[in-house]
């Protein structure tokens, strides 16, 4: 105990904050404000609501003293008193935000960049433009997942995240995702000579020239410059890549791309390079590793790359199980992006219930039939199934990711629906779920294509 009151005192102590504060503008201002073109939103995840407001008023200070273009925002339950001051604290006192807007939505407006939480936005928070987190807390088993899951929202540009921890160890993060993810996890610490190795062993294969990565870089860096000169450039090495013999070679150069993409993206974020050849290849593996055909598929490149729709952009570990009907099943995207669902979505709820307690016996009750009303509703209101809706999807590509939509909502209720979640996510139950409460949603879809 006395250990832990005195850690607590210490984390509290202005020099403490200030120099874990430091820390983080300096990272994002470096990485995250320039990430999501330009667009990237970072969130300090704090061990109490005392640590929030500290923190809070130390960025509040720091980026006053830089003459930033941005504020911080910070959000806790309740109201605290700090005794340094005497000041008895809210996040509405603090943040002082207009009537009407919440800090969610305070978020999205470039004036604020950065928001501070405790025990708040945890779980359940879905930004897209979420891009890095700093944590300040220790985390552990479902709590962790929730937490860092924040980062999981997808959307165009945004290529990759980044967590910055300053308490948690990697093998207690990585235990508390094991259950919940099949994944691999780094055994040391990222070694940032490992690019140049990289580096070399791509040279071998003799697919691309230094002087093919050059004349890409001064296209592409160069906004003067028609983009679409960049494809004979990327056209040249994979014909060169195509006449590989051995179809094992040809994946071995790939998997040492997609290595170097990987490891260049993770380092790049917390080290600032001097190499400027290793950012040309960077820019240059990353454009030739979309347009490498998979081998033995007769789907050309050029669609591919062609349809490189934001819908898409999760499906290349599943590629090999999904199979597109060309010219068929074709739809028009909603109106103003939000389904209405008919008057007979409390029957379809019942109707699904009725099916899964018939074939499974889950004693389903009226409660969850509630419950599982808000993750219909939740999965509706979901944005990037919004924009996948008003794209030019076929219905296959539509359920497919609100399949995945699905799941990560029922995740959410790991912590406050244990018995539900395990009924819902149950490996013989979850299919049939999910297809039962997709024919409502694929009905009201064509209905509202047919009236447009």
């Amino acid at each position: 105990m006395a250990i832990k009151l005195l850690t607590k005192y210490v984390d509290l102590l202005p020099h403490a904050i200030e120099m874990k504060t430091r820390i983080m503008l300096d990272h994002f201002l470096g990485s995250t404000y320039k990430a999501i073109q330009n667009r990237g939103r970072a969130m300090v995840v704090t061990r109490s609501r005392l640590h929030a407001i500290k923190f809070y008023q130390c960025f509040k200070k720091l980026i006053a003293e830089k003459n930033l273009p941005f504020k911080p925002l910070v959000a806790f339950s309740g109201s605290v008193k700090d005794n340094d001051s005497s000041e008895e604290w809210t996040e509405g006192k603090l943040n002082r935000l207009p009537p009407k807007v919440s800090i969610q939505d305070a978020l999205k407006i470039p004036e604020y960049r950065i928001l501070v939480v405790a025990n708040k936005f945890q779980t359940g928070f879905d930004e897209p433009l979420l891009h890095t987190m700093y944590v300040d807390k220790m985390l552990g088993g479902v709590n962790a997942v929730q937490t860092l899951s924040r980062l999981n929202r997808r959307m165009k540009g945004k290529s990759e995240t980044v967590v910055l921890d300053f308490v948690n160890e990697v093998e207690n993060i990585q235990k508390s995702f094991q259950p919940y993810y099949e994944t691999t996890f780094l055994k040391e610490a990222s070694d940032p000579n490992k690019l140049y190795d990289l580096q070399s062993e791509l040279e071998k294969f003799n697919v691309f020239t230094k002087d093919d990565i050059n004349e890409f870089a001064s296209i592409f860096f160069n906004p003067k410059e028609p983009q679409e000169k960049l494809q004979p450039i990327l056209d040249g090495a994979v014909s060169k890549w195509g006449y590989i013999a051995n179809d094992s070679d040809k994946e071995e150069f790939r998997s040492i791309l997609q290595s170097f993409i990987r490891l260049y993206g993770f380092i790049c974020q917390m080290i600032t390079f001097e190499d400027k050849e290793l950012e040309k290849l960077y820019v240059y593996s990353r454009n030739l590793n979309k347009k490498l055909p998979r081998v033995g598929k007769k789907l050309p490149y050029e669609l591919r790359d062609a349809v490189d729709l934001y819908s898409f952009r999760i499906q290349k570990t599943f590629e090999d199980a999904i199979d597109l009907e060309k010219g068929d099943g074709e739809v028009k995207g909603l109106q103003n992006g939000k389904p209405k669902h008919p008057t007979e979505e409390y029957e379809l709820l019942s109707n699904i219930i009725k099916t899964l307690n018939e074939t499974y016996g889950l004693n389903l009750t009226e409660e969850d039939k509630v419950d599982i009303e808000h993750v219909r509703k939740k999965v509706d209101d979901h944005k990037e199934l919004k924009e996948v809706m008003a794209g030019d999807n076929t219905i296959e590509n539509i359920k497919y990711k609100f399949e995945k939509i699905v799941d990560e909502v029922l995740l959410d209720y790991v912590h406050t629906k244990l018995d539900l979640y395990k009924k819902l996510s149950d490996p013989k139950v979850n299919p049939l779920f999910k297809s039962k409460l997709f024919e409502g949603y694929k009905q009201e879809y064509y209905e509202r294509g047919k009236a447009v």
